[in-house]
């Protein structure tokens, strides 16, 4: 048993070092393409490559098994001098190259092809920065903290292969509990620092937990609580009444109560800050309690099937690169957004087309901001069929490292149930997308843990775009009665329209189109044509200007997700060109050339 053990993580380990050197490979390629032209090859006729770190004065070389026109390859080699290499390897090769380039700003190239990618003369402004300049003790601290995260993003993996690989997904539930590897452009996606060992097994959704939530009664001079409207209000005092009543008798009606994720509950008991609040009972401590509750995607929203809603916590810590804590402006920012997106009915003439809305947020009315961070949750009702709705990343992710993904799977891999399954996945996604940024100026960040959908027979019936936190409103197009609201979600139109041709575009639809595309191995154009065909008729039907835009201009924006964590500028990421598959489907294979994607 002890020897199959070792096998079984030695080949878990092997998946997750593998995978890892894939990603790490693919985003330095992504990013690095301009900046780095001469030093990065990729042929997709002989399916070979070829990355050039100077600094370090190695060559990575190997064979593609899939060539992406997006830039997310499958690679059957990667060696350096003969040997094969190790994903530490590529973290220490990346890190001194990047280390070693100029200071802030963009180069000229960039600029120009952000531009005309962007077809306005107001385009987002881009930053390439890298971790260089004056200030060497920040450099070395980011390639530090980028290598440990990496280290920890890599063991977490392993252990997610080990224990979990090759669980079915049946339901939301499921789905939410099954994105083992996540981001597929960034160069560590399965981060959880801040995590010991034991809590990575305890919260991690990736192995199919579930806990219950621990409470804390917040007096009510110092309790905050916001809904959309009266109705959508949660009594959670009622909800839990056969817990409350015994610890809070006669006070019940001076408390409102907080739900808390237990590791942040262990967190915040210990504050200093706190405990004056403690000892003159404006908080108490009612510990854990309640229904079962299980992590989803996220790491600290929680699906509560016997509340059928979800809620997303506090956790002061980071998942990926990003402290997962509730500030102030992303609720403000939620709040306006559900009342905003509702009152101008965003989807209602779609009748597939829905919005999980984000109905109210509760907290801890500190005078410290940062304080009030750490308590504050949202309330993100269930309002649909949870027994046959999955997050659209789950389907995109495969069972284990290089098998086929569970779409396909599902599908039987057959190209035409493929094609006939997009085409009605795009009806009810990307064209009512483009035409609530057109007609209603709204934009999502509608990326693959972003959006749901619903099956019937395997085949799409409904979408379900969900985090509002990440709306944004063309300034353009806003009415009189607006102008009260606040102005966190209004953006200059390129701005907004960035946003929803990142997120959706390049991030959602590229990646679902590469998996299926791979996985049926045929090129990703085979399937581009066809979103072509469709936005080219609705094109003709509406005159929809940012459907021209789709159609037409030579690159979109990607986040520089590995520039950004190095230079330490994740909180306002740089951003670079991606070619636009659709305009060049057609032209002669390109060769051997910097890539694309």
């Amino acid at each position: 048993m002890f020897e199959m053990e070792n096998k079984l993580r030695s080949k878990a380990e092997q998946q997750a070092y593998e995978h890892s050197c894939k990603l790490l490979l693919n985003c330095y390629i992504r990013e690095l393409a301009l900046e780095k032209e001469g030093d990065i090859r990729v042929d997709p006729n002989t399916m070979t490559y070829a990355v050039a770190f100077r600094a370090s004065g190695v060559t990575v070389t190997g064979q593609l098994t899939y060539y992406s026109a997006m830039g997310e390859h499958e690679y059957a080699s990667m060696k350096s001098g003969g040997k094969a290499v190790y994903y530490r390897d590529l973290v220490r090769w990346i890190t001194c190259e990047l280390s070693g380039i100029g200071e802030k700003g963009a180069r000229s190239d960039q600029h120009k092809m952000m531009k005309s990618a962007m077809e306005t003369k107001d385009s987002l402004e881009v930053q390439i920065v890298h971790p260089a300049g004056k200030n060497t003790d920040r450099t070395e601290a980011y390639a530090r903290d980028f290598a440990q995260k990496v280290d920890n993003s890599v063991g977490n993996l392993t252990l997610y292969i080990e224990q979990a690989a090759g669980l079915g997904i049946h339901d939301y539930c499921t789905s939410e509990q099954s994105l083992l590897v996540g981001h597929p452009f960034h160069p560590f996606p399965k981060n959880s620092k801040g995590f010991t060992e034991q809590d990575v097994q305890k919260y991690s959704p990736e192995l199919r937990t579930s806990f219950q939530l621990c409470y804390i009664a917040v007096r009510q001079d110092v309790y905050a609580e916001e809904w959309v409207d009266n109705t959508a209000r949660v009594d959670l005092y009622e909800l839990l009444r056969s817990d409350m009543e015994p610890i809070l008798k006669e006070k019940s009606g001076v408390y409102g109560i907080l739900p808390v994720h237990p590791w942040q509950y262990a967190y915040i008991s210990q504050l200093t800050e706190i405990q004056h609040y403690i000892r003159d009972q404006k908080l108490i401590l009612l510990g854990s309690a309640g229904p079962t509750v299980y992590p989803t995607s996220s790491v600290r929203t929680v699906y509560i099937p016997a509340w059928n809603c979800n809620i997303k916590l506090s956790l002061n810590m980071q998942i990926t690169n990003m402290i997962r804590t509730n500030s102030a402006e992303q609720m403000r920012r939620t709040m306006d957004a559900s009342r905003y997106v509702r009152q101008h009915e965003c989807f209602g003439a779609e009748p597939h087309t829905h919005i999980a809305y984000e109905t109210g947020v509760a907290t801890c009315a500190f005078d410290d901001e940062e304080l009030t961070s750490l308590f504050t949750v949202a309330y993100r009702p269930i309002e649909f069929d949870p027994a046959s709705t999955y997050v659209l990343s789950s389907l995109v992710e495969s069972p284990l490292p290089g098998m086929h993904s569970r779409l396909t799977t599902m599908l039987g891999a057959k190209r035409d149930t493929a094609g006939l399954w997009l085409d009605r996945y795009l009806s009810i996604s990307l064209l009512p997308i483009v035409r609530a940024a057109g007609e209603k100026g709204i934009h999502f960040e509608a990326h693959l843990q972003n959006t749901l959908v619903t099956l019937e027979d395997g085949m799409p019936v409904a979408f379900i775009v969900r985090d509002l936190e990440g709306v944004s409103v063309d300034e353009e197009l806003i009415g009189e009665q607006d102008r009260d609201v606040s102005d966190l979600l209004f953006y200059a139109r390129e701005k907004a329209w960035a946003r929803t041709s990142y997120y959706y575009f390049v991030n959602h639809l590229g990646s679902l189109i590469h998996v299926i595309a791979r996985d049926l191995n045929v090129s990703e154009e085979y399937f581009w044509k066809r979103v072509s065909e469709v936005l080219v008729e609705e094109l003709e039907r509406t005159g929809n200007a940012y459907v021209q835009h789709l159609l037409t201009a030579d690159a979109f924006l990607a986040k520089q997700n590995l520039v950004s964590c190095l230079g330490g500028i994740s909180q306002t990421p740089a951003y670079v060109p991606v070619s636009n598959v659709m305009k060049h489907i057609g032209s002669e294979a390109r060769g051997s050339r910097g890539i694309q994607g």
